[in-house]
């Protein structure tokens, strides 16, 4: 009797372990249902085992329930500590994003290093999806913040700045006439919301509503 219960808590035990799915990014946009959150999440499945990104989204009235309907779409348990950018779209950025931050930065398993942009001129799952490769939105983030074209405003300073008096300046991104993304400048905060966004190869170019 023991040598045939053994083998089956081991089916049980196996049975109970859910596969995890890295995610790289995440793009909100508004939707005619609230929100709609995007994920690129990381696969491993090609001959030469490179990683490749798959998208998938969910819908919801605010961030935990999209995150929870995002998480049930996944073959997975969502595993948010590999996430490297946020993308809002102008919408959303309108709204307001004090309380989004205030929630990720309370996430155990989310980098505070996030970085969080704003997509001009279209939607951020576009603009997400606009690049195959595998943590480009990030490394072009962190080239631009080095280089001082950009600002370096990863989430945590986002949620600090917003705290003290409401304003905060965020690298802006679009996608580009040849379908590639492209810096677009910096999205201007005030009182947590998206007030302007400004132009310029450096940060503090001419203002631009």
């Amino acid at each position: 009797m023991k040598k045939l219960l053994f083998p089956l808590l081991l089916l049980l035990l196996c049975g109970c372990a859910r596969e995890v799915s890295p995610v790289s990014a995440l793009a909100l946009d508004r939707d005619d249902e609230g929100y709609r959150l995007t994920a690129e999440v990381v696969r491993q499945d090609s001959l030469d085992d490179t990683a490749a990104p798959a998208y998938l989204s969910a819908t919801g009235r605010d961030l935990p329930q999209l995150l929870q309907n995002l998480g049930n779409l996944l073959p997975g348990e969502l595993y948010l500590s590999h996430a490297q950018v946020l993308l809002l779209s102008e919408p959303v950025a309108k709204d307001g994003i004090l309380a989004l931050a205030d929630y990720l930065c309370q996430e155990n398993d989310v980098r505070l290093s996030l970085r969080v942009a704003v997509v001009r001129d279209g939607a951020a799952d576009a603009l997400l999806k606009a690049d195959d490769e595998v943590f480009a939105l990030s490394e072009l983030l962190d080239r631009a913040a080095d280089a001082g074209t950009l600002p370096d405003m990863p989430l945590y300073r986002a949620a600090e700045v917003l705290h003290a008096d409401g304003t905060a300046i965020l690298p802006a991104l679009r996608v580009d006439e040849f379908g590639q993304t492209a810096p677009a400048g910096t999205a201007v905060f005030a009182n947590e919301r998206l007030s302007c966004f400004l132009d310029g190869g450096e940060i503090g170019g001419g203002q631009n509503a």
